[in-house]
């Protein structure tokens, strides 16, 4: 459900989205990213494991050249937040997310608007 919604999110900001249906590591995960040259990387998986997968794709995503923005597809009031952050996740999508301010600030992050 998180990577469905992420999907459209990023999508009808009219970015290219890349869909996985999972990997065996987060380190996995980091590396396909890497290798597709993504501008941003959003981790679905479900609340309890993000304190585990975010660290670790992270510490792998910032070892990068041109790091990706890290995106998180949860609600960061119930989560870990500051310890994500912390670990390197850099914003989070959720339901209450203002879409627009949102998708915006990662349009002028990317270049692709005027």
């Amino acid at each position: 459900a998180r990577a469905n919604f992420a999907r459209n999110v990023f999508g009808c900001a009219g970015l290219a989205v890349q869909e996985h249906l999972g990997f065996d590591t987060p380190e996995d995960g980091a590396d396909a990213a890497l290798d597709a040259g993504a501008d941003i990387v959003v981790l679905c998986s479900s609340d309890k494991e993000y304190a585990e997968l975010a660290p670790a794709a992270c510490a792998r995503l910032q070892d990068a050249d041109d790091a990706p923005l890290v995106v998180v597809a949860g609600d960061p009031a119930k989560l870990p937040a500051d310890d994500l952050r912390a670990a390197g996740v850099d914003e989070f999508i959720h339901m209450g997310s203002p879409l627009l301010e949102t998708l915006t600030a990662y349009q002028d992050r990317l270049g692709i608007r005027d």
